[in-house]
């Protein structure tokens, strides 16, 4: 099995904040991870420093065998991230959403419209292709967050915070499904959230960040 994510003594500082004090973490391919601590413990700033959109003050970090700080787009094109708050074209349809997300990743009309047919179902959503996507609940939108992280079919994804502000309901198919897409796909999922009952229920190993330090 090898080794999705590895951070080694990973260190960021904002003046006089240290947001991610020393992480030393691994991520294993086929696992679902359980990034677990409170708002503010350091969890966004470290998924930043994975996909190259911040660097680190000091430390190592390797992701998917690359370096995000200097090989950013070799990791973006493996690894999928969906954000606490996936922003959307609204005025368009969800199909449109991610043909054009498709296209971003260049890749060919034709194999851009089966993924997204596919990506569509995977994440129940497929009789909603042609809504408007202004017409979507936050659960809806989180799930069609998803279908855009895979649309490019990725390695690995990161989802920070996916269930956040969802109604119980739609956070129970948040988690049937990315139970489903590493059971049923071999998907490399890290998931960060604040919710111990949650990680709880999908996650096979958890890392429990508090004040940016790795406690357990």
């Amino acid at each position: 099995m090898s080794t999705v994510v590895e951070t080694k003594n990973l260190t960021k500082r904002y003046r006089e904040k240290l947001a991610v004090n020393s992480l030393n973490l691994t991520v294993q391919e086929g696992e679902v991870f359980g990034f677990l601590g409170p708002n503010g413990a350091g969890k966004t700033t470290t998924i930043l420093m994975l996909l190259g959109l911040t660097e680190p003050t000091s430390g190592l970090v390797s992701v998917c065998g690359f370096n995000p700080t200097h090989q950013s787009l070799e990791v973006k094109r493996r690894v999928g991230y969906l954000p606490e708050s996936p922003g959307f074209y609204d005025d368009i349809s969800a199909k449109e959403n991610l043909l054009y997300m498709a296209r971003l990743n260049r890749i060919p009309e034709d194999e851009a419209r089966r993924r997204t047919t596919q990506v569509l179902d995977q994440v129940g959503l497929p009789d909603d292709a042609r809504r408007l996507v202004r017409e979507f609940s936050r659960g809806m939108k989180q799930r069609l967050g998803i279908a855009e992280v895979l649309v490019k079919n990725p390695k690995a994804i990161i989802l920070d915070e996916p269930t956040l502000g969802i109604d119980p309901d739609g956070a129970i198919r948040i988690l049937e499904l990315i139970k489903s897409l590493n059971r049923e796909h071999g998907l490399t999922v890290m998931l960060s959230s604040h919710q111990l009952q949650q990680v709880q229920e999908i996650c096979s190993r958890v890392g429990i960040i508090v004040k940016g330090k790795l406690i357990v």
